[in-house]
């Protein structure tokens, strides 16, 4: 009886293991966008490489407006002159313009209405971060 219970316990082990192992497979693809929210349009998420700021809130946020085939990005606080590239799976730019963070409060990016993933880079000498929206 105490065999079957360590035997069972190997296998257990072995079992989550390998389930842990399968979602750390080194693949970086980007991962599906979530569709229908409540209110027509998905938050795209930023990471940070550089933030110089000491503010609390974000100083850049952006929006996907579904059937629309838009986006919407708030420049929250000033950072100084960002620059905005957006390209599609392919790696063709579809959006490459700097921004004045000063004295424009967001700009809005227009999209081919077409099915793929999209690459939002922001670079500026006190912001740099990406994200990423898949269609």
């Amino acid at each position: 009886m105490k065999t079957h219970s360590t035997l069972k316990a190997i296998l257990m082990s072995l079992m989550l293991a390998c389930s842990i192992s399968a979602f750390a497979d080194g693949n970086d693809s980007i991962p599906p966008t979530p569709i229908d929210p409540s209110d027509g349009k998905i938050d795209i998420p930023f990471k940070k490489i550089i933030k110089k700021d000491r503010s609390l809130t974000e100083p850049i946020e952006a929006y996907y407006y579904i059937g629309e085939y838009t986006i919407e990005m708030e420049f929250n606080d000033n950072i100084g002159v960002v620059r905005v590239a957006v390209t599609n799976s392919a790696g063709a730019a579809v959006y490459n313009y700097a921004h004045d963070t000063s004295v424009e409060c967001g700009c809005t990016i227009f999209l081919p209405p077409t099915h793929d993933c999209y690459n939002i880079t922001l670079s500026g000498q006190r912001y740099e971060g990406y994200g990423n929206v898949c269609l």
